[in-house]
């Protein structure tokens, strides 16, 4: 519910700015009243000019289904305690490029980029002999065809290594409205594709085959278990920029920035969960691929500064601020604990852009 209200208002507020007065005469607005030229709102695109730009970012990641790996289950008497392990995400470096071009005198603008990321998260549990269980549909099936018990072997020491990879396509078609000296809208429309690969390598030391249902099995001191769950999607997107002027000065400017956008793509995804030990054996889990509607929704808020050099003909500007990506339902792949996962991935941190107009 709050989603689709988020969503709604995103499409009232760009229906709106793109209908306010649309149709009246162009204005050419060569100057702003402190002696600024007035640049456009996305990263000061000049109109008739190319724009290059590039962003560092620094992200972190953050996903429910990732709280969960391993159990550690021990007993004293009667009593017994279960610790979840959840999976810590680094902070990790990527980047934005891209292009864009200004129509002359007509206050539109298109600009094309790519986003790229990557990020590990890790975590090892280390206890007592036959207290570490796992969460994953491969590790129950060990020597376990028919599905029977409630859980697959019990280990002393665990690890994992859960990778994202990040790598996405935008397109947009965009529309500046200077509605006063202090305050710059540009809606946008365009679309939103590319691939985001997750891949979970587990490893699992000295497991217990002592209980009944592994009674006689052959003993093996190691097994892993790799999982993966891939996406790719493609869709429309729309969105808003805004920057409220702070403070201009001798062709120069402060700024609050603030970007919102949302996309909603075709989607589809792939699974796949291997199990294999030091003594050749192997469980596959086939998962059946997925096409399913893919949501997400960004946003951006910090400043800007604006300056020009070269008698105008140049144009710089720089955008820092906190940036954060909801990609809804985007880990899917089958868990033994909680069934069919159905889990938000979200991305966020710091982003610098900087961008020259010639």
């Amino acid at each position: 519910m709050k989603i689709n209200l988020s969503c709604s208002l995103l499409i009232i507020t760009i229906s709106s700015a793109f209908f306010l007065d649309a149709s009246a005469p162009t204005i050419e607005i060569k100057e702003s009243g402190n002696g600024l030229p007035n640049p456009s709102i996305n990263s000061g695109l000049e109109f008739g000019n190319f724009d290059l730009f590039a962003s560092l970012i620094v992200w972190t990641a953050k996903e429910a289904g990732s709280d969960c790996w391993a159990e550690v289950i021990t007993t004293e008497g009667s009593a017994s305690s279960n610790v979840l392990r959840p999976v810590h995400f680094d902070w990790d470096p990527g980047f934005k490029v891209g292009v864009g071009y200004g129509i002359k005198e007509s206050r539109w603008d298109t600009q094309a980029y790519y986003t790229w990321y990557n990020t590990c998260g890790k975590d090892s549990v280390s206890s007592a002999p036959g207290t570490v269980h796992s969460t994953f549909t491969g590790n129950f099936y060990v020597d376990n065809a028919h599905g029977s018990g409630i859980s697959g072997p019990a280990y002393q020491k665990a690890s994992i290594d859960w990778g994202i990879h990040f790598n996405i396509f935008d397109w947009e078609l965009g529309h500046n409205f200077y509605i006063s000296k202090a305050l710059d809208l540009r809606p946008f429309l365009g679309a939103k594709g590319g691939w985001i690969y997750q891949s979970i390598d587990t490893k699992w030391y000295n497991p217990d085959l002592s209980t009944l249902q592994f009674l006689g099995s052959p003993y093996y001191s190691v097994g892993t278990e790799k999982v993966n769950n891939n996406f790719w999607g493609l869709g429309p997107q729309a969105g808003i920029n805004t920057k409220w002027l702070l403070f201009a000065k001798q062709g120069q400017s402060f700024n609050i920035i603030g970007d919102f956008s949302g996309a909603m793509m075709w989607g589809h995804w792939s699974f796949g969960d291997v199990f294999q030990n030091t003594i050749g054996q192997e469980v596959f889990v086939d998962f059946a691929s997925l096409n399913n509607g893919a949501t997400m929704m960004k946003s951006f808020l910090g400043f800007g500064f604006d300056t020009y050099f070269r008698k105008n003909r140049f144009h710089l500007s720089l955008k820092l601020g906190y940036e954060a990506q909801f990609w809804l339902d985007q880990l899917q792949f089958y868990s033994f604990v909680g069934g069919r996962l159905v889990n938000t991935l979200t991305l966020q941190g710091g982003t610098l852009e900087f961008c020259l107009d010639y």
